[in-house]
């Protein structure tokens, strides 16, 4: 999985808020943290997320998620939240290949993870890293 498939996840280069010209661009703009709004909605669009949901993955309240979508940039925390489950949802695609197979993965209950939801895992950064996790192993063939 490529920076590159990341920001395509967020809707390509002009929903991250900044021209990139390599991948030294694209670290820095996940480095500073200042994802464009645009790019939210895409990865929200994507996932399938309501509101309550997204704004429980970046850890605000839905009304300060509601006026988060108003303005151009995202903070740095939501920023780096919203990479993270891209990162996810990348690595999804890439292992999975379609996109209705990925959204059905994220909603169906998995053993790998004690029986509940890969999207209820987004939550957290040690959630999404055992998803990474459980991609991995499917990716290799250790897991359906």
């Amino acid at each position: 999985m490529s920076l590159e498939s990341i920001v395509e996840v967020l809707g390509g280069e002009e929903n991250i808020g900044r021209n990139v010209h390599g991948r030294g661009d694209y670290i820095k703009v996940f480095r500073e943290g200042r994802i464009s709004v645009r790019g939210l909605k895409v990865l929200q669009r994507k996932v399938r997320l309501t509101n309550v949901r997204m704004a429980s993955i970046l850890h605000i309240s839905e009304s300060k998620y509601q006026r988060i979508k108003q303005q151009d940039m995202l903070g740095k925390a939501e920023s780096d939240a919203v990479y993270n489950v891209s990162k996810v949802y990348a690595k999804g695609m890439e292992v999975l290949g379609d996109e209705e197979d990925l959204n059905r993965w994220l909603n169906t209950e998995n053993q790998a993870l004690g029986n509940e939801k890969p999207i209820d895992w987004l939550d957290s950064s040690i959630g999404r890293e055992q998803l990474m996790n459980v991609l991995t192993a499917i990716e290799y063939g250790h897991y359906s």
